[in-house]
């Protein structure tokens, strides 16, 4: 977890953080709750995501259900890309913001 940013002042550097870790938390549009379901033995729903842009949590809401698998896959060799044109995805929708 990040502590501080350097090249602010201590409380700047607290202000933005704990500003960016609210909204981590707290903002519907960039969490996705995933429901899991079995199907039958042996079988049942997966998912993927990307960590280059996504952050894994688990919410333990599902002590006693079904049991659950979890194995992590990770790229070597793969270069970071970003591109400074690309849309956000409020843009990409055509939500108008309010800043």
């Amino acid at each position: 977890m990040t502590k501080r940013i350097i090249g602010l002042t201590p409380v700047e550097s607290d202000l933005i953080l704990n500003y960016l870790f609210d909204v981590y938390e707290k903002n519907a549009d960039i969490q996705v709750r995933f429901n899991w379901k079995p199907t039958k033995p042996g079988y049942g729903t997966s998912a993927i995501w990307d960590n280059r842009s996504t952050q894994h949590r688990t919410v333990w809401d599902h002590e006693g259900k079904q049991p659950r698998h979890g194995t992590r896959v990770t790229s070597l060799a793969e270069v970071p890309y970003f591109d400074p044109e690309s849309k956000s995805q409020r843009e990409a929708q055509g939500i108008k913001s309010d800043y």
